[in-house]
């Protein structure tokens, strides 16, 4: 008879729980990997080989809970091994054990009432008999369990300026930086602008086509790689996809008509976020000229003209043009960073005594 006739179903041919059987032994390949990495000093490595660890192990739980849930399993059993209780649960001519903290109903509803001790569980990592590949392990696995690639913990590890994804490649669920985030995590950063907002920068005039996230790196930053917002914009005209948010409040630049009320006029979270911070009005307008005296540096008094202000996150920035007797000055500031080393304001360069 094939594989598939003695089988219950098709969770539980031979072919499968002996791919299953590997990935057990993969997982724990992993584990000595990630130990013996993490003893030498290779740390990024050990984190590497503990998430593909996690994986392996999240993995195999989905793959036993779907055989409880058909009735594959033949019997289930209590064992204690190293002072842990797990599940033993036999599948034909296989037994695979899993912790009893995996789980949130029993496996079965009769079980001993107390556990078995394991004195000798198994052999060790290295003496264990390889039935197949990794590969064609997890190859025929995901054509009837999906991927180990959505199991994991974390999708990407960072070696030194480069981020590296922590999973298989070769396998359904392998991303890429860039590609898009289709369930983001309830923590991941909040987009700050409505589609349909639309607002004047350094750049020119923008207007949010659409939004989504993507995994990505910051803006400018090689690390670490999360998900992200980003945009699908028009820039006076011309179109533009994957606009990191970053990019467009500290590249582009969101620009303000007036410091008495700098707050861009957006549905999105930016004006909300800008108005929190901003909680008092600047002495000077943009065009005015600011007399600075700084206290973190002698040669003062300066003359600034302001020339430009902007709006990122939670900070109104002006630019300045040096006026006068002075021949230079900061390219920008944050209002919070000046305001309180200006002695004098000039409505302009004309005014300057």
């Amino acid at each position: 008879m094939s594989d598939t006739e003695t089988a219950h179903c098709s969770s539980c041919t031979h072919d499968q729980l002996e791919a299953l059987y590997q990935v057990n032994v993969e997982a724990k390949r992993y584990a000595a990997s990630a130990s013996d990495a993490y003893d030498t000093g290779w740390k990024t490595q050990a984190h590497h080989h503990s998430l593909r660890k996690r994986a392996l192990y999240n993995f195999k739980r989905s793959i036993l809970g779907t055989l409880v849930e058909r009735g594959c399993v033949d019997a289930v059993r209590l064992h204690e091994i190293d002072g842990r209780e797990y599940y033993c649960l036999y599948v034909s001519e296989f037994a695979f054990h899993s912790p009893i903290s995996e789980w949130e109903e029993p496996p079965a509803e009769e079980l001993p009432s107390s556990p078995r001790t394991i004195e000798d569980f198994g052999a060790a990592v290295e003496d264990r008999e390889d039935r197949l590949s990794e590969r064609e392990a997890l190859s025929r696995l995901c054509e009837e369990h999906g991927t180990p690639n959505d199991h994991l913990p974390k999708p990407f590890v960072q070696y030194h300026a480069r981020s590296e994804f922590t999973g298989w490649s070769e396998l359904p669920g392998a991303i890429e930086q860039g590609d898009r985030v289709d369930d983001p995590p309830e923590h991941a950063e909040p987009f700050l602008f409505e589609i349909g907002d639309e607002f004047d920068t350094t750049e020119g005039r923008c207007r949010i086509r659409d939004r989504s996230y993507a995994w990505l790196t910051p803006w400018l930053d090689s690390s670490p790689v999360l998900p992200r917002p980003t945009y699908s914009a028009v820039l006076d005209g011309e179109e533009y996809e994957m606009v990191r948010q970053d990019r467009l409040l500290d590249d582009w630049f969101v620009l303000a008509d007036s410091l008495d009320d700098p707050l861009p006029d957006v549905a999105g979270e930016q004006g909300e976020i800008a108005g929190r911070e901003y909680d008092r009005s600047a002495p000077f307008e943009i065009g005015d000229v600011v007399e600075v005296d700084p206290t973190w540096d002698d040669s003062g008094p300066y003359y600034w003209q302001i020339t430009r202000a902007s709006v990122s996150h939670s900070l109104v920035f002006c630019e300045f043009e040096p006026v006068g007797p002075t021949d230079s000055c900061e390219p920008s500031l944050a209002v919070e960073e000046f305001v309180d080393d200006v002695v004098a304001v000039y409505d302009s360069p004309a005014d300057i005594e």
